[in-house]
């Protein structure tokens, strides 16, 4: 049923790109970069334009299936393995995005209360908002717009509060550790910008997709953009270097410096709120990936039985809900931080390749909206894409490699299985 409306749509969107993320890397971030972080988000942000124009062509003229970068890429191939590969990664992408969410969450209710397990504060976290989920779309849709609506507001106040204590020679230098880590940092602040994922997932459920999706991705990537750039600003100029560096709550610590007290705890507010939008999206956004694999026959079929009342996809749900809970066990934020970048990008390369396939091979096919500069606006978005990945961390790497193998055992296992039954 088609019941999401261009804003709720567009606030699952930022919701999801506000979340975790951002509140737990922009300590680690400048550390690295130093001033020149805000050069890092603005680059985030190109590559984010770039790769959403393909998302938003492909989610205008193939909106009819859940799944989002599986159902684009299962149009241009067909249901084999580089589909299995660009849904798999892109499950993992969901997964990881609502543990970091889950984690940042823990430790914000931390900061209040000292005493607060944050691990087991987190899985606890994961399986009430999954709960939710449960009870379908529109309950969704309907969260995601009043816990985004207080964010806004939220980091709004956190941008005007600093005006006090800002101090341009903050700036200097500009590029304390060399302009390479201005680089090589947005692989680690990207996730931040991958709520167009959660737009896509949930295109079979938004009321005139090809319509609304891609004004919905650009509306997100625009205010998304504006609010990352402007926090990352904010922590620049407003306070001091040490407040905030290498902290589990850096907004949190610097907020409080620039505000006061009450500047923690209004962050620490808007941190809890952000979380929970994250969760929300990509526990939503993962279900309906392995819900589509699902029923493509590219996962066992249990995975795409329906809720007789809710019309939600509960065991979809519940291996996704799972699997989120194992990565936050792994008690490592940067580790999950570069395989929520690793999951998207993998996708998102293969949905760049959809993308011109299906300009190659249905040229007739109806495109309410067209990347601009085609081809070049791909060829470039998979340039960016390649980047991102070699600058990961080599602990990321390996666990994307292990998941990779896993993923293809399960995937011929399933089709082995398949050939049996038939």
């Amino acid at each position: 049923m088609r019941t999401l409306s261009l804003t709720q749509t567009t606030f699952i969107g930022i919701g999801t790109a506000m979340g975790g993320v951002v509140f737990a890397v922009m300590g680690r971030a400048i550390a690295a970069a130093g001033p020149s972080i805000v050069v890092t988000f603005l680059i985030g942000a190109l590559f984010a334009l770039l790769i959403g124009l393909n998302y938003a062509e492909l989610g205008a003229s193939v909106p009819g299936g859940a799944g989002g970068a599986i159902s684009f890429v299962r149009r241009a191939y067909g249901e084999g393995i580089i589909t299995f590969i660009a849904g798999w990664f892109d499950w993992i992408g969901s997964i990881t995005d609502a543990s970091i969410g889950s984690l940042v969450f823990a430790l914000s209710i931390q900061y209040f209360l000292k005493w607060v397990e944050p691990f087991t504060l987190a899985v606890i976290t994961i399986i009430v908002v999954a709960a939710i989920n449960f009870r379908g779309a529109k309950t969704m849709g309907f969260t995601q717009f009043v816990l985004t609506t207080i964010l806004i507001f939220t980091l709004s106040l956190y941008m005007a509060g600093s005006s006090f204590t800002l101090e341009v020679g903050r700036f200097r230098p500009f590029f304390p550790n060399g302009i390479l880590p201005t680089f090589y940092m947005v692989s680690f602040i990207f996730p931040t910008y991958a709520g167009y994922e959660a737009i896509t997932q949930l295109s079979e459920e938004v009321k005139t997709a090809g319509k609304t999706v891609p004004k919905a991705l650009l509306l997100t990537l625009a205010a998304i953009t504006i609010l990352f750039t402007g926090t990352a600003l904010t922590t620049v100029l407003a306070a001091p270097p040490e407040v905030y560096f290498n902290s589990d709550t850096p907004l949190q610590d610097a907020a409080s410096y620039f505000m006061g007290p009450i500047g923690g705890v209004i962050v620490s507010v808007g941190s809890i709120v952000a979380v929970l939008t994250t969760i929300n999206g990509s526990i939503a956004g993962g279900t309906r990936i392995a819900y589509a694999l699902s029923r493509s026959k590219l996962l066992p079929p249990i995975f795409n039985r329906v809720h007789p009342r809710y019309r939600s996809p509960y065991t979809a749900l519940a291996l996704t809900t799972l699997l989120a809970i194992a990565f936050v066990l792994t008690r490592s934020v940067d580790l999950i931080v570069y395989a929520i970048t690793l999951g998207y990008s993998v996708t998102a390369i293969m949905v760049c390749l959809a993308l011109m396939r299906l300009r190659r091979v249905e040229p007739q096919l109806y495109r309410p909206f067209r990347v601009p500069l085609y081809p070049y606006t791909p060829i470039m978005a998979i340039l960016a894409l390649v980047f991102m990945i070699a600058t990961l961390n080599v602990e990321s790497m390996i666990l994307g490699g292990v998941l990779g193998v896993v993923g293809l055992i399960l995937f011929f296992w399933t089709q082995r299985s398949k050939g049996a039954a038939a």
